[in-house]
């Protein structure tokens, strides 16, 4: 069950965005009247798609993956989110519905804030509205190089670009633990969990990769970048 606290303040915080260094002192303590931080086990959701949006999130401990929730339990996972990372929704000034859902992988903390306060700020301030959209748009930037993969590539190509993701950008080592299950890494490539399997199985045998329960050894990243490139 999730906990709530207030530990910090948000003008003294050392895990905020970057994007919170636009606001000016009194900015913050406006946003850190209505904020409270929540501790979240793992599993649990920080938001459900087609919930109500009421409040932007900040990560600031742990980790969590967003995806699309899918018929018949099929889903897409489009990115994973560590600290500090902002989480919003499409949805903010359009129908203050969640369109995909947010779920820990791990034990993880985060600052909700509310989303009327949010506005009002995005609003007072031009600096900080701007570098919002640029953060947003940034987000969308991926969104679509994700879908290029899904959509262009083989299930080689996929997973290839899913060990290369969680290496370079997630985990920034080529060697790694990770608590992603074989589904997790499927869903994160739209392919089925026993294709994933057996596509590792054949990236092991080759001596591209090694790998344990949940654990990752990247031995040929090249050999992972020229398979991600052409198939």
């Amino acid at each position: 069950m999730a906990k709530f606290s207030k530990n910090s303040i948000c003008y003294t915080c050392n895990l905020k965005h970057n994007l919170f260094r636009f606001l000016t002192d009194d900015e913050l303590k406006y946003i850190n009247e209505s904020r409270y931080e929540v501790h979240y086990n793992k599993g649990e959701n920080i938001f459900k798609q087609g919930d109500a949006f009421t409040h932007i999130a900040c990560l600031t401990y742990g980790m969590a993956k967003v995806y699309l929730e899918g018929e018949n339990d099929k889903n897409v996972i489009l990115r994973l989110l560590k600290p500090v990372e902002l989480i919003g929704s499409p949805g903010f000034q359009v129908d203050n519905r969640h369109h995909f859902s947010v779920v820990t992988i791990q034990d993880s903390r985060a600052c909700l804030i509310d989303a009327n306060v949010f506005e009002q700020v995005l609003k007072s301030n031009s600096s900080f509205n701007l570098e919002f959209i640029k953060y947003i748009n940034n987000a969308t930037i991926r969104l679509f190089n994700k879908l290029t993969g899904l959509t262009g590539k083989h299930m080689h190509g996929r997973i290839a670009d899913a060990l290369l993701y969680l290496s370079d950008q997630v985990y920034k080592k080529s060697s790694f633990t990770t608590n992603l299950s074989r589904q997790d890494i499927a869903d994160m490539t739209a392919l089925t969990k026993e294709s994933c399997i057996r596509i590792l199985k054949e990236f092991k045998d080759e001596g591209i990769i090694e790998y344990g329960s949940n654990s990752f050894n990247l031995l040929d990243k090249e050999k992972l970048e020229m398979i991600s490139r052409v198939s």
